[in-house]
């Protein structure tokens, strides 16, 4: 196995006092994601992902690890390959000579499933194949729910170990908002000494509440102008609506023969209503995306398709009730239906049932033992150094 230093009891043969880390190549690793996940996995190395752009250092996209079969000398240094996304950018058959060309250095390949239906893209055939390459392919094969690993079985024939998703954000940026949001969901109840008075933000009533989208940059798999006027019209008495979305994002939608121009237009038409933001921003650190997020009493995903989503893990984060749309295992995901609604026919009164169901939910429970980070860390641990182990036998 090339460049393999891993032994199975994790110490250097040639001094058993020196632990040798497993150093594993992700792709990516500067996902927030891979660093909850594996981050404190011990014993295990995840080596950097190249830098693109000095001038954007972040920045770990298209991977050029993924291009092995071109280059084998971009997978030096590793002893084992962990793929999770960002391989839409290569074709079916450039994603089957990558598998080769890993199976070539004599490298384990792991594989987590996250999307069985890429949320980016209209059609998911080229998706569906390129991921059944890499979960055939796979020496070990993860996702996040039983369902996804149920489809995973029926398609590919293979047996994919499910791992929760971990916090998306560190809990030193989310808990300070998810303890407020706490507070105020206390203050809210009827009776309570210290009940919220005073008006909000866009014309609501006093103590009125807020319900939030997030459109991002109106990618394809985000639903508007299907889903905002229904969405508006089943508000409820003293619920005000904020959508966020990217200034940049809008702005080119609003050219008529843009992709996204019914869209622009939807939004456009909303922010007419006094209970109705449309709220344009930049680019948002971390802490300013978990304070807007904080400020609202549902989250309604506007997910056209998908599998799983990290909008519920951050959700959870922030203790933030999500109106799911019945998508992939979304639902399975969250374990608990707060509040579901169809996508492809969100209809006013199935969405005020859901606002309803998410607006009366009782608090979000905190995050299971299992799918804490040094739980999701030392289960692949265990998973890599079975790999590992089999690999070499």
């Amino acid at each position: 196995m090339a460049a393999l230093e891993w032994q199975g009891d994790g110490v250097n043969p040639s001094d058993s006092s020196t632990p040798v880390p497993l150093r594993v190549r992700s792709i990516p690793a500067g996902h927030d994601y891979v660093r909850h996940a594996v981050g404190s996995a011990a014993g295990v190395l995840v080596l950097d992902d190249p830098l693109l752009d000095p001038a954007d250092p972040g920045r770990w996209w298209p991977h050029p690890a993924l291009e092995a079969a071109e280059r084998p000398e971009v997978l030096d240094g590793a002893d084992l390959v962990h793929v999770h996304f960002g391989y839409e950018h290569r074709s079916p058959g450039q994603v089957a000579g990558f598998v080769s060309a890993v199976r070539g250095c004599g490298l384990p390949l792991v594989v987590t499933v996250h999307d069985l239906r890429n949320p980016h893209e209209a059609d998911p055939a080229a998706h569906l194949e390129r991921t059944g390459h890499l979960v055939r392919g796979a020496d070990a094969v993860i996702t996040l729910t039983e369902g996804a690993a149920d489809e995973i079985r029926r398609r590919w024939g293979a047996n994919a170990q499910v791992i929760p998703h971990p916090r998306l954000m560190p809990a030193g940026t989310t808990e300070p908002y998810r303890l407020r949001r706490l507070d105020r969901t206390r203050l809210r109840q009827p009776g309570h000494p210290s009940r919220l008075q005073g008006s909000g933000p866009v014309g609501r009533p006093a103590g009125g509440r807020i319900v939030g989208v997030v459109m991002g940059s109106l990618r394809a798999g985000i639903a508007a102008e299907g889903l905002l006027p229904h969405l508006a019209d089943a508000l409820p008495d003293g619920v005000a609506l904020v959508v966020m979305v990217r200034a940049t994002a809008l702005t080119a939608a609003r050219a008529p023969d843009h992709a996204r121009h019914e869209a622009a237009l939807a939004l456009d038409r909303l922010a007419e209503r006094p209970d109705i933001e449309i709220r344009p921003h930049d680019l948002l650190t971390d802490d300013e995306l978990c304070r807007s997020l904080a400020g609202f009493d549902a989250l309604v995903l506007p997910h056209r398709h998908g599998t799983h989503s990290g909008w519920l893990e951050l959700c959870r984060d922030l203790g933030l009730p999500p109106v799911i749309p019945d998508v992939g295992y979304l639902v399975e995901q969250w374990g608990s239906d707060t509040g579901r609604y169809d996508p492809e026919d969100p209809g006013v009164d199935e969405l005020r049932r859901a606002l309803a169901a998410a607006l009366s939910a009782p608090p979000v429970p905190a995050r299971a033992a299992d799918a804490e980070d040094e739980a999701v860390a030392a289960a692949h641990t265990a998973l890599y150094r079975g790999t590992v182990q089999t690999a070499c036998s």
